[in-house]
């Protein structure tokens, strides 16, 4: 049952767009939260339950505490709160996949195999359909790029072949030139395991990416990358200790690139910059040292997988990509060690506990719940203000910030309040907590200074 879980999380999180959409991250959680949950309850009615490693228990569970912390103080913490979630279930997986036997591992990658496949069978489809630089389910290549790298050590311990085949032809119709170094390097770096002809072919593939990489040095994409670091580089001097929350660093961008419009993005394109910026130092070198720790002794075999996306994360932005971050954990888990530990749960204990895990659960559901409710609702109020049906997008506004309160949702208020001649103080409130929850939106703050003037007047 656990297996199958891991499993299809790890393969529904790719085959969803890579859980880019805030519906696939709640959508996963929440069946990861009600399965686990059912396990749990089973393994307790038993009365034996399988115990984690102690060490990378502790490990996941720091980071998880570390990065809610930096969530919950976070200056744009109505972004940062759902990132942190959508993280916190790739972390889960260490634990989860360290119970695991042999057998239930397989099974794990299994899944990962099949959902390997579809990836493949979309992308030729695309392909075949005039799409030159096929994604497959996901909204970019680099992303689809950073999840084949992964995939590829699943299908060669399989011995597919004819998957490997299809996704080394992917991975060139993707382009993506970092993701071709972290195969290079990966090969290099295991050439006694690979053997001379990969490690051949992995060097001149090398050569030819470094080629690539040095022709590009002066155009935009490297030289915007540049930027994209520098700034992460600041945010993670401004706060850091905790960063400024998971997933802020899109928002927090603008003020930390003096004005450059041309440089939005989403990501820093560089993962490791990009940790520190949203969640601190200490969360970024525990999670390189945990990583190093449970990498270093694990087999050369299991070990391909992630640390060539590492190294495609050090000028990519794959990881930051839900779906691909759990497949990264997922394949960093089942290079560790089984635990084959297991507790003994008194007769007394088991419904005291199972009871713990079910309220557990269902309030991480309902909060899950929310978010997504709140999503939803604020989506149908932009329709319906497209639409010119104001009255029902502003109760619909009310009713997500009664949920979740968003910047967004609060803005789009004011903008409704104004639209209809309405209460310039009443506009100014909700633009108050518009900027309250998102700092870093210039036009929030001009629009209520505007305001302000005139009211003065």
């Amino acid at each position: 049952m656990l297996a199958g879980l891991v499993g299809s999380v790890v393969a529904s999180g790719l085959l969803l767009r890579g859980a880019w959409d805030l519906w696939a991250q709640s959508l996963v959680l929440l069946v990861l939260l009600a399965a686990s949950a059912a396990w749990l309850c089973v393994r307790l009615a038993s009365g034996w339950l399988p115990r984690p490693d102690t060490k990378l228990l502790a490990w996941a569970a720091a980071l998880a505490a570390l990065s809610a912390l930096s969530a919950w103080t976070s200056p744009v913490s109505a972004y940062s709160r759902p990132a942190w979630a959508a993280a916190a279930a790739g972390l889960a997986l260490f634990p989860f996949i360290s119970v695991l036997d042999s057998e239930g591992r397989g099974r794990v990658e299994r899944f990962l195999r099949a959902a390997g496949w579809v990836l493949v069978l979309i992308a030729v489809y695309q392909r075949l359909h005039g799409e030159i630089r096929p994604a497959a389910t996901f909204l970019n290549q680099n992303a689809f790029a950073g999840a084949i790298l992964l995939l590829l050590p699943v299908a060669s311990r399989a011995g597919d072949w004819a998957l490997a085949g299809g996704l080394l032809l992917c991975l060139w119709w993707t382009r993506s030139v970092g993701a071709w170094l972290g195969l290079s390097v990966a090969l290099i770096l295991h050439r006694r395991a690979v053997g001379a002809v990969a490690f051949w072919l992995g060097s001149a593939a090398g050569f030819v990416g470094l080629v690539a990489a040095y022709a590009k040095l002066q155009s935009p994409e490297i030289m915007h990358r540049v930027e994209w670091w520098k700034a992460a580089w600041r945010m993670a001097a401004e706060a850091p200790w905790l960063g400024l929350g998971p997933g802020s660093y899109a928002y927090a961008l603008p003020s930390h690139v003096s004005g450059r419009p041309d440089l939005s993005t989403l990501f820093a394109h560089q993962h490791f910059l990009e940790t520190a910026a949203e969640r601190g130092w200490p969360y970024a070198l525990l999670w390189i040292a945990g990583l190093a720790a449970l990498l270093k002794p694990a087999p050369a075999g299991r070990r391909f997988g992630p640390v060539a996306a590492l190294i495609h994360g050090l000028v990519d932005y794959a990881l930051s990509v839900p779906g691909v971050f759990w497949l990264f954990c997922a394949s960093t888990a089942l290079a560790a060690p089984e635990s084959g530990r297991s507790v003994n749960v008194p007769l007394r204990w088991r419904p005291v506990l199972c009871a713990v895990v079910l309220a557990s659960a269902g309030a991480a559901g309902v909060c899950v719940w929310r978010g997504w409710s709140a999503d939803r609702l604020r989506a149908q109020a932009i329709v319906a203000v497209r639409e010119g049906r104001l009255d029902e997008a502003a109760g619909k506004l009310a009713a997500s910030e009664a949920l979740s309160p968003h910047p967004e949702a609060a803005r789009l208020r004011a903008e409704i309040i104004l639209s209809r001649g309405g209460s310039r103080a009443e506009a100014a409130g909700h633009l108050a907590r518009a900027v309250a929850l998102d700092p870093y939106r210039a036009s929030n703050r001009n629009l209520l200074e505007a305001l302000a003037e005139k009211r003065e007047r």
